[in-house]
């Protein structure tokens, strides 16, 4: 593929893209992953289940035979490291292509994990099938070369004209030793950024309020004052059967003091007066 003439096939569908085709020798190790060499350096790389097979039935033949892949790049930001999803396998290089040349189309920008190396994110254009947004992931991949002032993200900006993000088509070249893009030549500018999937923001939920602490209530509670209460029910004859027009019993004050009381040691004192 090249970059240039795929760009002109889809001027007018402005999304976002990370693609290009590499060459080398293919290995299968133990557990079944796949590697790939490229000028002297090892990448993984997850093909689909096409070219898996198709790289079975070659490898059979050809082990040491050189390959081409149509991959698109994914970047690791916490390993720094490069490797590659393979959706298209060729035993002889495509028409038009220049090997380990890439088209990159996405934001200019920083990114937390990179402080001091500007990156092309590449988000998602849409869902595939049943996938959650929640799975998905942007791709950040870091290259080198390219002069644009890169965004980044201030949260307290207090500038009159703030810097806006921006939406760039990049044609680049990778360096396998660096695990890195180095800047070719710019395809398109603009301050119009093409719609991709948002993860919806995570609400704050409103803390309910919390309970009084029952055990901190009761220690406040004034016990000489509640026993002298229960001498007046004493006298009164509650304890005996007499009730009040309320309807309160002798039973019900029972429970709701217990509940209240539960535990306390000088719960017995009242309860038992």
């Amino acid at each position: 593929m090249n970059a240039a003439i795929e760009s002109k096939k889809t001027k007018s569908e402005r999304f976002y893209q990370g693609i290009g085709v590499i060459c080398g020798c293919v290995t299968v190790d133990a557990c079944g992953k796949y590697f790939i060499d490229i000028e002297g350096e090892t990448f993984w790389f997850r093909p689909t289940k096409s070219v898996r097979d198709k790289l079975t039935n070659h490898l059979e033949l050809s082990p040491d035979a050189e390959v081409y892949l149509r991959v698109y790049p994914v970047y690791s930001l916490k390993r720094h490291q490069l490797w590659f999803n393979a959706n298209k396998f060729y035993t002889n290089q495509p028409e038009s292509t220049q090997i380990n040349q890439f088209l990159l189309s996405g934001i200019w920008q920083y990114v937390p994990q990179l402080p001091d190396q500007p990156v092309m994110s590449i988000y998602r254009n849409s869902l595939r099938g049943r996938e959650k947004i929640e799975c998905i992931k942007t791709n950040h991949l870091p290259v080198r070369g390219f002069t644009e002032e890169a965004y980044r993200y201030q949260e307290n900006n207090s500038e009159e004209r703030p810097q806006k993000r921006k939406f760039y088509r990049l044609l680049v070249r990778l360096n396998p030793q660096q695990q890195t893009f180095e800047y070719l030549s710019l395809l398109e500018s603009s301050e119009n950024i093409p719609p991709y999937i948002r993860k919806k923001k995570k609400k704050n939920k409103k803390r309910k309020p919390s309970q009084p602490d029952p055990t901190k209530k009761v220690k406040q509670m004034n016990f000489f004052l509640l026993q002298q209460t229960a001498i007046k029910l004493r006298e009164a004859g509650f304890f005996e059967g007499k009730v009040s027009g309320r309807g309160i019993t002798k039973e019900a004050l029972r429970t709701k003091v217990g509940n209240s009381l539960s535990n306390h040691p000088e719960a017995v004192k009242v309860l038992n007066y």
